[in-house]
Parts: C-alpha cells; sequence; structure tokens
C-alpha cells in the first residue's frame, strides 16, 4: 500500500499551485464567468485522464523519453503562455464577453499534451505511489480518474476566484488584465526553464 497521506499531499501540491491550467481557468472566470469555463475544464478533465493512463502503462519507458522531449514541451508550453498573456493585454476594455470566446474543450485537452508541468506530474505520481502497488488495468483507469477529478476541482477553484475578481472589480478591467497578463507572463517564464537561468546569473 502507497503512503495515503504522501500521495494525496503531492496531488494537492501539484494540483492547486499556478501552472498552464490553472491559470487559463482563472483568466477565462475573470473574463467569461465560470459557467463559460467549464467546457475547457471538462477539457483538462479528459486530458489528463488520457496522460495518467498512459503514464501508469509507460513511466518507465517515458521517464526516458521525457529528458529529450522536455525542453521542446517547456518551449511550447512558454510560447503558448506568452501567447496568452498578449492576447489578454490586447482585449478591449470596452468589448463585451458576449462577443469573445471562451477556451473550448478541445483546447482544454490538447493543452495537457504539451503541458511539462503535468507530464512530469503524471510520470512521478504514478511510477512513485501507483505502478509499484497496482496492474489492474481497471485499478489504473480509476486512479487516472481519480487524478484527473482533483485537477478538474483545482481548476475550478481557480476558475471561481477569476470570476469572484470579475464580479468584484469589473470596472478596473484593464488593470486587471495587465495584473493577469503579468502573471501568465511568469508562468511562461518558470516553466519554459528561463527562470532557474536568471537566478543562475543573479
Amino acid at each position: 500500500m502507497p503512503n495515503v497521506f504522501a500521495f494525496l499531499s503531492y496531488i494537492l501540491a501539484m494540483t492547486i499551485t499556478p501552472g498552464p491550467n490553472n491559470m487559463m481557468c482563472l483568466v477565462n472566470g475573470s473574463r467569461f464567468g465560470f459557467r463559460k469555463t467549464l467546457s475547457f475544464i471538462a477539457g483538462i478533465f479528459a486530458g489528463v485522464i488520457v496522460v495518467m493512463t498512459a503514464c501508469s502503462y509507460f513511466n518507465i519507458s517515458l521517464s526516458r523519453f521525457v529528458p529529450s522531449f522536455r525542453p521542446f514541451a517547456e518551449a511550447l508550453g512558454g510560447l503558448y503562455m506568452l501567447y496568452l498573456a498578449v492576447r489578454v493585454l490586447k482585449t478591449d476594455v470596452s468589448t463585451t464577453t458576449a462577443n469573445s470566446r471562451s477556451a473550448t474543450f478541445v483546447t482544454g485537452m490538447a493543452m495537457q499534451f504539451v503541458n511539462a508541468k503535468m507530464l512530469l506530474y503524471g510520470l512521478t505520481v504514478t511510477a512513485t505511489f501507483i505502478t509499484p502497488y497496482y496492474q489492474s488495468p481497471v485499478i489504473l483507469l480509476l486512479f487516472s480518474v481519480f487524478l484527473a477529478c482533483c485537477s478538474a476541482l483545482a481548476a475550478s477553484c481557480w476558475a471561481l476566484f477569476g470570476t469572484t475578481i470579475q464580479r468584484l472589480f469589473g470596472q478596473y478591467r484593464k488593470p486587471l488584465n495587465i495584473g493577469l497578463a503579468l502573471l501568465l507572463l511568469y508562468a511562461a517564464v518558470s516553466i519554459s526553464g528561463i527562470l532557474p537561468r536568471i537566478r543562475l546569473l543573479l
């Protein structure tokens, strides 16, 4: 049996901390509200199931593959976050959310396959807490669904936080967009691997 407390603590730390999924939910929640963000969260849920199931079956081979793929995934994820930051900054303050489109189910699902944080999370959580103890396909699938539920719940919290920001500070749309863009920029720098290099230079 795995250490349940360590397992749950690790899940909490990895799902609730800022990352591409949570930052996108924050942005979409603040711009479109919680209900219109649900399709993106559903995409996250579906994508995480696929990633976790794949990691459960292939964590040994993937562990050999990920080091070569990681720089590409980090760079691609960082560029995508930069693109999102630019889009947020360019949002017309006078434009109503009804004339805009929120992130879709497909976007949420596809994002998991270029999300370096999610890929590394999947590899470590399955290799450490799941596959050493369970090999049944049904059990592995149930674990994948459970982990996807945890990710979707964390994403929902960030979306609700974004919705709260929208209701409290709706009249300050431009400063809010700047703040969200800066958060996205920080996330992009963090996941692209640039931040550790900057710290080394300092």
